[in-house]
């Protein structure tokens, strides 16, 4: 019988027939030296998610399971994590475990990221003695431990943000995306201002960290708002004793204390962690540094054992630290900077198996987290005459008055001198999040089903004043724009995902995953209003298995599509407001002997794009899992494609405005030391007045004067695209040398062609034409440059840019586990690196000062390359794009004066070899790692990154030239660091 025929054969028999009686699963666990009982260890059916967790005598009971064979997974803090098939038959079942404690006299020991195994996509683990090894500080820092992985060395002066299948400086975003959860609740950065670029990592202190679980491939529907993979951290929970643990390397100091107590008596488990680390970046001078000082509280008890088990879990967590710099005595005349980095944040979960038929798992979550990032700057100022600070907020002409006389006024005229200013940034991102879910597993005959459906509310919102000052006198130019008036963004989500899963026969199974969310989106008091989101998700594995004698013992295959949406965030949502001042009216004496200043405002409110799309991702992925005799091969290709990428763009308002030039006053008749000057406030019109009396009022003429406000919008860009290939080779370890050998990579593509229409103005609005007027002309551009942390439009040569790269990594790992020994040594190779920016439009010119030239194709190197806008507008008539290339040809030969104004817009490459491929010399360094445990009490770490200290030079084809890997940034410089723990 085919795989077909067998497939139906047992979706028949499925309707005919199923299992017999649930029977009960009951047994102990205890301690594998010891034979102590081992309490809150948890007991896993993995095929139906039945589960259990042992009492204070290590006994559990798991009652209503399935008829037929089924894997316990059993675990708990300090142990090494063991499976076992178990046969459950009319009578039930009885499964007596004793565990093993987990330190390096086990025979497996992992210093990388490793492939999970009987997941139906791609994901991978990271578990605590991997983190030891390789003295991980920050949760940013374990992308080096993922296949074709490069190593960075520790540090928290740098705030690494987490990006999965992503390269750097690219559009869309791809950190931006990432889903980053701990212990079920996730670190969210939607409510703060001024970036897109994902959440920040170095408030999570690694050395709590239990385990890591990263999910590249298709994710549940269960996690939204991402846009690539998720990352799940898990945390010490269990009973332990006393660790203390103390880390140095050249520029961090950390020191940490974990410990677990179980309250006996059933009273439950509690948790607790403390951190202390620090970081400078200069020996020579280490005040300027960060801190993180981490406490984290943890409360877990199970009701019911025996019965329907009720597990709830409290967690609190917070942390004080940031940067600051006023400690340092070599700081420049007292100037300081400092931002806090504090945070806390709370969560309540309660999960019931109540293992009915009807249902199997019931789970509530409800969490929050809280952020302080404010900032604060003193720093010295000076100036040698008095100036306008404009404050003003409407719209109007006003003058500078002396803050003693009115210090509301809108314009207030600076101080002379030296003087200190002391300025804050206040950003305060708060989230409340409810979850609830539940699950259904039930067996039929060869078939194991899991329904899985759930509803989530999460609401961001921002209590930060902004940017503000200490003292009103010496606030600069600026306007007050405060976070915590903008409307919250509230996500509603839904969703339901089935798994189903066949044993064809006793080699084959089929495993099959089809889920949908719906994100409802609601900003209440914008003009967004509600938005829905569908993202449908699907994954398929098929397992062969062919025997432990084979040369193959078995091969899975599995792929999957999906789709994902990345909402935005309050950078996108609600742009700061602009201001345009011009300069109106300008006195340097008066009857007071003072200067006089005055100045027409125009703001801009927010621009709320109602045609703003949410961002989203559609992603393929399909692996290979091979298990040979010499080797375990993992391969894993993906592709995601990114539409509607939020891009930052500029709109340009004409206005008019009067501007009264000094030569005007000459016509007054007023004495100079007479003079008095008042402007009106919505004229514009400025009257002189005599001091003396003894002349009447004059009222000055004026020019008027057309220009542009500019204001910020997000729209979104065309889609981009990511693809590539991992792999992961793992040798069977060479038994007389101790000794496996890891072979790990990645391929990776990116490109990016966007021809958005956007306007700009390259050479700014206060350029003149060639009348004197001021600038008057708008050109509109396909694509344009982009940064990658804030995604916005910027007109350039270049309107995409493509790149890849080929890297590779060899590890060595000995294990000893007689003297309980690792030594580990990794080599890191970059076998290709290629990077080009793109244009899709543009001529080759010969010479700076030359406007027509041959198109380009793509190809040309080290040449000139010059852009036209597509089309231009004029501030006449604003709304009508003109065509730029056949107009600025017809005004070389007609309007010279218009030519010389169009050409301004055209712009250029900065130099011939801008758009020149850039491929680099192969290059590689090598790093060194030992972990040394004495008795079971003292555990002792050793790292040296990059300890050959390589001086190669790499060639760059763009430009032809060589430069050394010192201080390049593409390998880590020398570095080394220490740990020591302790188990009390």
């Amino acid at each position: 019988m085919d795989f077909t025929n067998r497939i139906i054969a047992s979706i028949v028999f499925c309707g005919l027939s199923i299992n017999g009686i649930a029977q009960t699963l009951t047994g102990c666990v205890v301690g594998k030296d010891d034979r102590k009982p081992i309490a809150y260890a948890t007991v896993t059916l993995k095929e139906n998610r039945l589960y259990a967790f042992t009492d204070e005598k290590g006994c559990f009971t798991i009652k209503n399971v399935p008829k037929g064979k089924c894997t316990a997974v059993i675990s708990c803090l300090g142990y090494a994590e063991q499976t076992v098939v178990v046969t459950i038959n009319n009578d039930g079942a009885t499964l007596n475990v004793r565990l093993a404690e987990d330190n390096l006299q086990l025979d497996e020991v992992q210093v990388v990221a490793h492939r999970k195994k009987d997941e139906i996509t791609t994901s991978y683990t990271i578990d605590r003695k991997t983190l030891d090894n390789q003295q991980i500080m920050t949760l940013g820092d374990i992308a080096q431990l993922l296949p074709g992985g490069k190593s960075v060395n520790p540090s928290l002066m740098n705030d690494s943000k987490l990006t999965l299948r992503s390269g750097s400086s690219e559009r869309g975003n791809a950190s931006f995306g990432t889903a980053i959860e701990v212990d079920g609740v996730r670190l969210n950065n939607n409510a703060m201002m001024g970036e897109t670029a994902g959440v920040s990592t170095r408030g999570v202190s690694a050395s709590n960290i239990e385990s890591v679980e990263v999910v590249p491939g298709i994710a549940s529907v269960e996690y939204g708002d991402l846009t690539n993979g998720v990352v799940k951290v898990k945390t010490r929970r269990g009973s332990s004793p006393f660790i203390l643990e103390g880390s140095i390397n050249q520029h961090t100091r950390q020191i940490a204390l974990h410990k677990g107590l179980d309250l006996g008596k059933n009273a439950g488990l509690i948790n607790f962690s403390l951190e202390h680390a620090r970081s400078f970046s200069d020996a020579a001078s280490p005040y300027t540094a960060y801190q993180r000082n981490v406490l984290s509280l943890h409360y877990m008890n199970v009701f019911m054992k025996k019965t329907q088990p009720l597990t709830l879990d409290i967690g609190l967590n917070g942390g004080v630290g940031g940067y600051d710099s006023k400690a340092d005595p070599d700081r420049n005349l007292d100037s300081y900077y400092k931002v806090k980095d504090n945070n806390v944040g709370g969560n309540v979960r309660l999960d019931w198996l109540l293992n009915k038929s009807w249902i199997t798992n019931l789970n509530f979550t409800a969490a929050f987290t809280y952020a302080d990032k404010r900032s604060e700057s003193y720093s010295n100022e000076s100036s040698s005459s008095t100036q306008p600070y404009i404050h003003t907020l409407t719209e109007g002409y006003n003058i500078a008055e002396d803050y003693d006389k009115n210090p509301t006024a809108n314009i207030i005229l600076g101080p002379t001198g030296y003087w200190y200013l002391r300025g804050f940034g206040d950003s305060k991102p708060l989230t409340y999040s409810l979850k609830l879910k539940a699950n259904w597993n039930k067996s039929f005959g060869k078939f194991r089903n899991r329904l899985l459906v759930g509803a989530e509310w999460t609401s961001s919102r921002n209590k930060g004043k902004g940017t503000h000052y200490e003292d009103m006198r010496y606030a600069p130019t600026w306007r007050e724009y405060r976070f915590d008036v903008l409307p919250a963004l509230n996500n509603m989500a839904l969703y339901a995902e089935d798994k189903l899963s066949m044993a064809i026969d006793t080699k084959q199974n089929v495993e099959l995953t089809a889920g949908v969310r719906e994100d409802i989106t609601s900003i209440p008091g914008s003009e967004y209003g509600i938005v829905g989101s569908l993202s449908p998700r699907m994954n398929m594995r098929y397992m062969l298995r062919f025997g432990q004698d084979s040369w193959v013992n078995s091969l899975s295959v599995h792929s999957g599509w999906g789709k994902s949406v990345k909402l935005p965030s309050f950078q996108v949502l609600y742009p700061s407001p602009s201001y345009r001042d011009m300069l109106a009216f300008s006195s340097t004496s008066d009857a007071n002997n003072r200067s006089y200043y005055a100045y027409y405002t125009h703001p801009s409110k927010a621009r709320y794009n109602a045609d703003l799309k949410w961002q989203y991702a559609n992603q393929w992925d399909l692996g290979v899992e091979l298990r040979t005799k010499i080797a375990d091969i993992n391969l894993s290709f993906f592709h995601s494609k990114t539409f509607n990428p939020y891009m930052a763009t500029n709109t340009y308002t004409p206005f008019t405005y009067k501007y009264t030039s000094p030569a005007k006053l000459q016509a007054s008749g007023i004495a100079t030391a007479n003079r008095l000057f008042t402007i009106d406030p919505q004229t514009g019109i400025v009257t002189v007045s005599d001091a003396s009396g003894v002349k009447t009022p004059v009222v000055l003429g004026y020019d008027e004067r057309n220009t542009y406000v500019t204001n910020t919008k997000y729209v979104n860009a065309d889609p981009l695209s990511r693809y590539g290939l991992e792999w992961i080779v793992d040798f069977k370890q060479i038994k007389a040398l101790r000794t496996q050998v890891r072979v790990d990579g990645k391929y990776y593509h990116y490109k990016a062609q966007d021809e958005t229409l956007f306007a700009d103005v390259p050479v700014g609005l206060n350029t003149r034409q060639s009348d004197g007027k001021l600038y008057q002309y708008i050109g509109y551009y396909r694509g344009g440059a982009a940064s990658s942390t804030n995604y916005t439009a910027d007109a350039s040569a270049s309107n995409g840019s493509v790149s890849g790269q080929v890297d590779m990594n060899v590890t060595l790992t000995t294990h000893i586990p007689k003297i309980r020994l690792i030594v580990a040594l990794r080599m890191e190779s970059s076998l290709y690196t290629y990077s080009r920016a793109t244009s899709s439009r543009g001529y080759v010119v010969n010479s700076g000062n030359e406007y027509f030239g041959e198109p380009y194709n793509g190809k040309t190197e080290n040449q000139t390359v010059i852009v036209y806008p597509e089309y231009y507008s004029t501030w006449d008539a604003p709304e009508t794009l003109v065509p730029f290339a056949e107009k600025l040809r017809w005004a070389a030969t007609n309007d010279r004066g218009l030519y010389n104004d169009l050409t301004q817009l055209v712009v250029r490459t900065n130099y011939p070899y801008t758009l020149n491929p850039n491929k680099l010399s192969a290059f590689w360094s090598a790093n060194l790692s030992v972990t040394k445990e004495i008795g079971k009490h003292v555990s002792i770490s050793f790292y040296a990154n990059n300890f050959f200290n390589t001086l190669a030079q790499i060639h760059s084809s763009q430009t032809g030239l060589e430069t050394s890997l010192f201080g390049s940034g593409y390998v880590p410089s020398f570095y080394y660091g220490l740990s020591l723990r302790l188990k009390i």
